[in-house]
């Protein structure tokens, strides 16, 4: 899959394109990905899903009210990777781009930029500027060109599945739900950076994971989780690799200095390499505990036990 950062390198021919944010890209979002990469094949064209970065509401809401993410970017492109498509393309969301009507969005990106002569979209999708436009002002717009539409009825799906829906559920504690809106256990990556060190004084020794600002943490807690050493992109690279492990989310509690702000440690069993520095994934399979209160390094060891007895008789 080639991925295109500057829409000055496109040399599209004859493609069929999705556009939207695809934040997770979840289970509605895979549904139509796998539309536009079989409507591609049935007539020899290239696939192709235009994504946004920075997210919409990142840029035209207030910080208070912009969304964390599912994804960072990079997580973005390895699960549309995943989708069966051929080209993703990265297109820079900002303030001016936002005012673009929306019948000069269809004509000048989606035909004219991408060479569409299919666009395959949800039966609620929304563009261009204050999403004005939806799927029969779509129509209207493309009835002069050789532009076809293809409509997805994603209510097809068990339940509502949307993004808000993933990261309400993740914030609430409910990993089993998000992980099913989600098709796969969500993702958090990151570089691996020096902690303080505690865990290995008593016996679990920690990486430290620095995550962008923009991603969303789920609720405080221990989790299980899958990981896998190296960058998100190379996921399908590192087959091999089976490492599993607890994570712990949150406020230390038994810190002489209360953290600011929640910390993300990954305890991995039967390992005990260097990896300072380096990029790590872990994929989270179960929601183990709440964040506890401990009074003393003992009564917070002790937990730690039984928490890793309980996540290895889950693998066992």
């Amino acid at each position: 899959m080639a991925v295109y950062t500057d829409i000055r390198e496109l040399n599209f021919d004859r493609t069929v394109v999705t556009a939207g944010s695809f934040d997770g890209v979840h289970c509605g979002h895979r549904m139509l990905l796998r539309h536009v990469a079989d409507v591609a094949k049935r007539h020899c064209l290239r696939s192709v899903a235009l994504t946004f970065w920075p997210h919409p509401q990142r840029v035209l809401a207030s910080p208070e009210e912009a969304p964390l993410l599912l994804g960072t970017l990079d997580e973005r492109v390895a699960l549309l990777a995943q989708s069966g498509i051929d080209d993703v393309v990265v297109f820079p969301f900002n303030t001016v781009f936002s005012q673009t009507p929306a019948n000069d969005f269809v004509s000048e990106i989606i035909i004219g930029k991408l060479k569409a002569k299919y666009f395959v979209a949800g039966q609620d999708h929304h563009f261009g500027k204050d999403r004005s436009g939806n799927v029969q002002q779509l129509s209207e717009i493309v009835a002069k060109s050789n532009l076809q539409i293809e409509v997805v009825d994603l209510e097809m799906c068990d339940r509502k599945i949307s993004s808000s829906a993933i990261r309400n559920a993740l914030l609430c504690g409910d990993l089993n739900s998000a992980n099913e809106m989600l098709g796969y256990p969500y993702i958090i990556s990151g570089k691996v950076i020096k902690g303080n060190q505690l865990g290995r004084t008593i016996g679990f020794p920690t990486a430290n994971i620095k995550t962008p600002a923009c991603k969303l943490l789920p609720k405080e807690g221990v989790y299980h989780v899958n990981v896998k050493i190296g960058e998100v992109g190379k996921i399908g690279e590192m087959k091999n690799q089976k490492l599993t492990g607890m994570m712990f989310i949150g406020k230390r509690s038994v810190l002489k200095q209360e953290d600011i702000k929640p910390q993300i440690e990954v305890h991995l069993f039967h390992f005990d390499q260097q990896i300072y520095g380096q990029e790590i994934v872990l994929s989270l399979t179960h929601r183990i505990r709440n964040n506890l209160k401990f009074e003393n390094i003992t009564q917070l060891t002790e937990q730690l036990h039984r928490d890793r007895k309980k996540i290895m008789d889950m693998d066992a």
